[in-house]
């Protein structure tokens, strides 16, 4: 499954046969990334992405949202998707990563953007969640910038490998994107 978002920019649900060059982004940009994620630690080979990839095509099997990586001119960057679909709440959490220098091309708000059109039509979900840690400033920028709104913050939500962070709790709705989109355009 690919999805064309804009000129140079697509996004397709990765295959076993990624494994390496995902390994390879992440091990390229361990870093950069580790200043917001907690799960580097846990990506130390080509078959932990493996395990990775393989979760979210069993996720996707299982009806509960996908994960696609993002790439710019045909080269991975990034990944962004569906943490696993909440069924009762009609609920789902959108994370995303990128690669450290194609930051600042809006490439995650487009991919973002893509994902909660995607949960609110396709998937006819009620609210789109996106938990940001409260210093990542980029990320809660993508948040605000797609009319995302804070619903408050959460106190030592994460253990991010030697301290607690918290999470500003985004989220919207179907009618408040649609209100948004239209106002847009």
């Amino acid at each position: 499954m690919t999805f064309n978002i804009a000129p140079n920019l697509s996004m397709r649900v990765l295959g076993e046969s990624d494994a390496d060059i995902l390994f390879k982004v992440v091990d390229a940009n361990r870093d950069h990334l580790r200043a917001w994620l907690p799960w580097l630690d846990r990506n130390r080979s080509s078959k932990d992405s493996q395990a990775f990839i393989e979760g979210i095509i069993g996720q996707e099997e299982d009806g509960l949202g996908f994960a696609c990586g993002v790439f710019w001119d045909a080269n991975l960057v990034g990944m962004c998707g569906f943490h696993e679909i909440d069924k009762r709440e009609q609920s789902v959490v959108i994370g995303y990563w990128l690669s450290e220098g194609y930051q600042g091309k809006g490439i995650v708000s487009q991919c973002t953007s893509f994902f909660i059109s995607y949960a609110f039509n396709e998937l006819g979900l009620e609210k789109v969640w996106i938990p940001v840690a409260e210093g990542n400033t980029r990320s809660r920028r993508v948040c605000e910038r797609l009319g995302l709104v804070s619903e408050g913050v959460s106190k030592n939500a994460e253990w991010l490998y030697d301290r607690w962070v918290n999470h500003v709790c985004y989220s919207i709705r179907p009618e408040r994107w649609y209100a948004l989109k239209r106002n847009r355009y």
